[in-house]
Formats: structure tokens, sequence, C-alpha cells
């Protein structure tokens, strides 16, 4: 039953044995040695200790709920053993019928050190059928610690979303600690054969050599690691859905993003139009990959209309993607950075972020640093007018579960300027050797057509200017025009889930790319939350 009343939202949902947590205040078991079902443990080592801190009730469970609803179970994991260990903290033998996207998630979260701590709710992975959902991988406990968590479930309340689906689903399944294990995934494979890898911190200049970095801190969402390409990279191409593409860098979500190459390795037209970003030019509303119109920064980063090359990359989505929806992350988040480090103006010259790092202060390694988290100055502020309320309008994602803003109802974008410096390029100068010119012959992937990022540049009297790239005309340079240019390119940008596997043979070249495996609707990793 769905109600509509004043803009409230009212869905009943009905939930059978939600999380039903062991019996017993304190199951001791060591894994992979226990036998008989679970309310009937028969426990061979005690190595490892579950303890479920609520002896009251070990099941969360509601006749009715509304978006809005939470609930919690906290639990505790003790290492009584001789040794050091490391475990998966699974929900086993779990069933999750919800579809809804931002509907069912959870968030597992300890103050203990080197215990598993997630900063953002998650959807709970979804299956019909019973499946061991792993939640955290691998985590490390020394002889004699205790990690105490809490993990918190919620139904989240997105107004943008019809949740009516999730009428009567059901959700069920049971806590458990396993051995620890690697994800068996294409970025967790990538991330080990990065091996010592280090930061850049000279941004003034191309970057010609094939290499991987990383970054942290103040220049990613959350401080999550994240690790890209740069210069002639190679060992970069993934196969997927019948096209090649080039790895980009890995997301925050833990997924892998990926830059479109064509249907050949060989290909000189990798891009699906050919287009102005947007028709209309003479307000700087129009740098905006979806936008409002208004006279205030926070008011054109409203997200009512989308632009035009917003559309035409979603139309493609779904004419040659959307089969492959299943593997391809909604978390992820694309950044159409709309701050700016001088003020806004409606109507007079202004400059947005990107402008001021990368072509002002281009030379000035103290002001030019690129950064994957949006809003960001060169030197690792949030820029003034971008506290995190206003600079989640320009994280465009389709969930909202990694922060994004949840405007997007296809999982794509484009590359932003950020991405280009980061892979090696450079405001004004030709990198001909960066990977993301290049195609499998050396030559332009675009040809003599310039192709589009999503980053604001500037506006002026001559209108709004956002960022692109050129073909061979002036090879690999990251440069800028007017919306309204009617002969650039589009690139589409995509995000894997992190748990996408790749056929065991592949090397990453162009001739021997990543092939992305698929699987049937009951695979794991398919119906994963990102």
């Amino acid at each position: 039953m769905e109600m509509e009343t004043k803009g409230v939202k009212y869905i009943v949902v009905s939930l059978i044995s939600i999380l039903v947590l062991a019996i017993g205040l304190s199951v001791a078991f060591f894994t992979n040695r226990v036998t008989g079902e679970n309310k009937n443990l028969v426990v061979v080592s005690k190595n490892i200790s579950i303890i479920y801190d609520d002896i009251e009730s070990k099941e969360i469970a509601a006749e009715e709920i509304t978006p809005g609803w939470t609930d919690y179970k906290e639990f505790s994991v003790k290492n009584e053993g001789t040794d050091d260990y490391e475990y998966d903290i699974i929900i086993k033998d779990m069933i999750n019928g919800f579809t809804a996207p931002n509907g069912l998630q959870y968030k597992i979260t300890s103050s203990d050190d080197g215990a598993y701590n997630m900063t953002d709710f998650l959807d709970v992975p979804k299956s019909t059928e019973k499946i061991d959902a792993k939640l955290a991988y691998s985590v490390p406990i020394g002889l004699g610690k205790t990690h105490h968590y809490r993990i918190d479930f919620r139904y989240y309340d997105d107004e943008y979303i019809d949740q009516s689906e999730d009428i009567l689903k059901t959700f069920e399944g049971y806590m458990y600690i396993t051995d620890g294990t690697v994800e068996p995934t294409l970025a967790n494979y990538l991330v080990s054969k990065f091996g010592v890898v280090g930061q850049r911190d000279d941004f003034s200049k191309i970057v010609t050599e094939g290499s991987v970095y990383y970054e942290d801190g103040k220049w990613t969402e959350n401080g999550k690691k994240v690790y890209y390409y740069a210069g002639n990279s190679e060992n970069n191409w993934v196969y997927f859905a019948d096209k090649y593409w080039r790895i980009i860098r890995t997301n925050e979500d833990g997924g892998l993003r990926l830059l479109y190459a064509g249907s050949s390795p060989t290909a000189e037209d990798a891009y699906i139009s050919t287009m102005a970003y947007n028709t209309e030019h003479k307000n700087t509303t129009y740098v905006g990959y979806m936008y409002s119109t208004g006279s205030s920064l926070s008011a054109i980063r409203g997200n009512g209309t989308s632009s035009p090359i917003k559309s035409t990359l979603d139309n493609w989505y779904t004419s040659d993607l959307q089969s492959y929806d299943k593997y391809i992350s909604k978390t992820a988040i694309y950044c159409n950075d709309r701050s700016t480090q001088t003020g806004w103006s409606s109507s007079g010259e202004m400059y947005y972020n990107g402008r001021t790092k990368f072509y002002t202060n281009k030379t000035d390694n103290s002001k030019n640093h690129p950064s994957f988290k949006c809003g960001v100055d060169g030197s690792g502020k949030l820029n003034s007018d971008s506290p995190d309320a206003e600079r989640k309008k320009d994280m465009f994602s389709v969930s909202g579960a990694s922060g994004g803003n949840g405007a997007l109802t296809k999982p794509i974008g484009l590359i932003t300027a950020d991405e280009i410096v980061f892979a090696g390029g450079f405001y004004g100068t030709k990198n001909p050797d960066a990977y993301y010119y290049r195609n499998a012959s050396g030559g332009s992937s675009t040809g003599t057509n310039r192709w589009w990022t999503m980053s604001p540049h500037y506006f002026s009297d001559s209108g709004a200017v956002v960022f692109y790239v050129y073909g061979s005309s002036n090879a690999g340079r990251l440069n800028a025009n007017s919306v309204n240019f009617p002969s650039g390119v589009v690139r589409p940008v995509i995000s894997l889930k992190s748990c996408v596997e790749f056929e065991p043979d592949g090397d990453g070249s162009s001739s021997n790319p990543y092939t992305i495996k698929t699987f049937e609707d009951s695979s794991t990793c398919a119906l994963a939350v990102n």
C-alpha cells in the first residue's frame, strides 16, 4: 500500500525474520570447524568468539515499517586463540528480496583500532535465494584483542524513488564470522599488482611514462585510497559489454572507473555522438550536467533539468548498457564541480574551481593539485562556497549511499578535468603519450575530434565554458571551449561494481584485456550494493 499525503510517502513493508542472530549470549567457534545448524552448534575449537550484546532480543523485526525505519544490533569479535587472525563478517543464508534502490541499507561501525568501520550506509546485497553475503573481508585481529561492533539497519526514505515495489518483500539471515578471504575481484587484483606506488607532488607538467599512483586523505572522498593510471599506461584495457574501455582509476566505493575506448582497441571513433555540451550558453547555468535557473550559485546547482549531453549519455546507456546494469556501480560519484575560488556572478566574468587550479595556477604546485573530492581547491581545502550540503549538488550519482546526490537515473557521466590532470594531462600542452588520448596503434582514439569533460571552466560575456580534450590536431591537450561548440564528441565514463570478476587469462593489454565475467541473476556480485 502506498499513500501520498502532502508530499509525505508512507509505505507499509512486511519484514519476515530480519537478521535473526544466533541464540545464546556467547557462541564460540572457529571458522570451518563448526558443524550442525545455527541453533545447535557443535563447537570444535574456541579460538574466536562472536558475542551478541543484546540477549533479550536476537531478532530485528517489525510487522510494519515506513521509510525512515531504523534498528541496530551490537556484537563483538574476540580473538582467544594462539595467534593473530583475519576474519570476514557475513550474513549467512541471507535472503533479501528488497529491490528498490536506496531501500534497505546497513552500516557497520566500531571505535576499536583495526576493526572494520564504515563511514556510509550501503544497500544490503540483494538475492532471492540463500547466499552467504560477505559484508567485510579479511579484518585483522590481534591475539587477545576484541572488536566491538554495531550494525545499523535502515529503510532509507528516498523521495525521488518509488519504493512501493518493496511492499511485502522479506529479509532474513544470521550474523557469522568466517575465515578471512581476499575478495576475488578485478579491483583487488589490480591493487595487488600495483605494489609499491607513490603519490605525485608535481602537476606542473605532463606525464608520459606509464605509471600507477595513489591518492588519499584530503584529495579523495572520505579519505579512501584511490589508485589511478597516468601517462602511456598500456595495461589498463578492459573488455566489457562488447566494448573496449580504459581504466581511469579505482573509486572510493571500491569499484573501477572506465573511459570508453570504442568497439576495437585501434578505434579512432571512441565516442557515441558529436554534439554541443549544451545548445544554450549565455548563462553560467549551462555548465551544469544537470542544472536549475536562479540568481545564485546555490540556485543553479539545483538538478531540475538535464543537459543535452546528459540526455545523450542516458539514452546510450539504455540502448547499449542497460542489459549489463547489474555490473555497474550505482554509488559511484561523477563530479560536475561548480565551486569557485573567486566568487560567483550571474552576469560578469567568473572562474570555476578547475580554471583557477589548471589555468591560473597551473605551474604552482602549492595551488594546482587535482582532486578526486568534489569542491576541493588546488591546496586541498574545500572552497568556501562549497560546504558539504552545496558540493553534494555537484556529486552526481544514482544512489546516495556513498555521499552522492542520487539525482541520476542512469549511472553514467564524463571524465573530469581533474582526472585528466591526474592521468598526465596539462592545460595548454600536448600529450600524445597519454593513455586517454591513445588507441592501441598509438594514434588518437577520437581522430581529429575534441571531446568533452564535465568540468566547468568559466563564464563571461561570450558564454559558459567547460574543459575538453583535443584529438589529433593537438594530441591529448587539455583546453576549454564554449558549451555550445557543436563539434565536440562524447566519450562515456562508467564505473564497474567493486565485486566484478574477470577471466583469469587477461593481462590488461589491448590484445588481451581484462574481460569481465558475466553471471546469472543469482550471482552475489551481480546483485551487490554498489
